[in-house]
């Protein structure tokens, strides 16, 4: 089956693929965070590297990554990139919020007012036909 006639896939399907990449984004810069938070102060080294590395707090980031781009992969491929592209901006209200409840980070009035217009700009965008 060629791809003109090839099925739409469902809403859901796609809403499901978003939920997910932006969950292990989120996860992502949270998990790096934790590691470097953990890992002593950085410089240009092997040995500093081979810290970071030895990690297994920066391995499941890396696994988060491979997610990460593979659902990425799959979006594109169901959706352009003029759509999909501004809509990873969610991944910046997850960190937000991961940060506020994971890592104790202080957020403010005018951060969760980004995060707010982050929402309404993501939900503003839309394909055609739906």
């Amino acid at each position: 089956m060629n791809q003109a006639s090839a099925p739409k896939p469902g809403l859901l399907n796609t809403l499901t693929l978003w939920a997910l990449l932006v969950t292990f984004d989120t996860s992502v810069q949270l998990l790096l965070k934790t590691a470097g938070n953990r890992l002593s102060e950085p410089e240009v080294s092997l040995g500093w590297i081979s810290s970071a590395l030895a990690s297994p707090v920066v391995w499941i980031a890396i696994v988060c990554y491979i997610a990460t781009f593979g659902l990425w992969m799959l979006i594109l491929h169901r959706s352009s990139l003029s759509l999909a592209f501004p809509a990873t901006a969610l991944t910046y209200v997850g960190v937000i919020f991961g940060s506020r409840w994971l890592l104790s980070e202080q957020i403010d009035a005018l951060q969760y007012f980004g995060v707010a217009l982050i929402v309404c700009g993501v939900a503003m965008l839309r394909e055609e036909g739906r």
